[in-house]
């Protein structure tokens, strides 16, 4: 799997999946599968995304993307946590999510995210949930 890094990319590619705003404090990768090496990346390569912005305190908010669910790996999930809680210094995680979008929230609650709150008409075509991970829950991160 080939990792991309650049904030630009990364976030243009968010904006363009998810309308995502721009913001001084996204951070993100691609991973793209190996079979691409070697060209320029295209959204269309990309399998998983995760980002992360609105760093407040001890909290963010951790958005994916996944558009190859065969690429989704235990490797890459533990990544995804292990960035906003040992290298970011975050206690807790927002997914923010759309009620109509059954998959992601199924997905998020897989993961061990859990709904604190909706807000009625905030999403783009439902409402807004927002689901939060605490690092105490967090089953992805490695033993210390």
């Amino acid at each position: 799997m080939i990792d991309l890094t650049n904030p630009r990319m990364v976030w243009e590619y968010f904006h363009r999946e998810l309308g995502l705003h721009e913001s001084d404090d996204f951070r993100g990768v691609l991973h793209v599968p190996n079979e691409f090496k070697g060209y320029v990346a295209r959204p269309e390569h990309v399998a998983v995304a995760v980002g992360y912005n609105s760093f407040i305190g001890k909290t963010c908010c951790m958005h994916t993307v996944i558009t190859r669910p065969e690429y989704v790996t235990r490797s890459i999930v533990r990544e995804a946590f292990e960035y906003p809680f040992n290298v970011a210094g975050c206690e807790v995680v927002l997914a923010l999510v759309d009620s109509t979008n059954e998959a992601a929230l199924k997905f998020d609650k897989h993961l061990g995210f859990q709904e604190v709150h909706r807000i009625e008409g905030g999403g783009l075509d439902g409402d807004l949930i927002v689901l939060q991970m605490h690092r105490k829950d967090c089953r992805w991160l490695r033993p210390h």
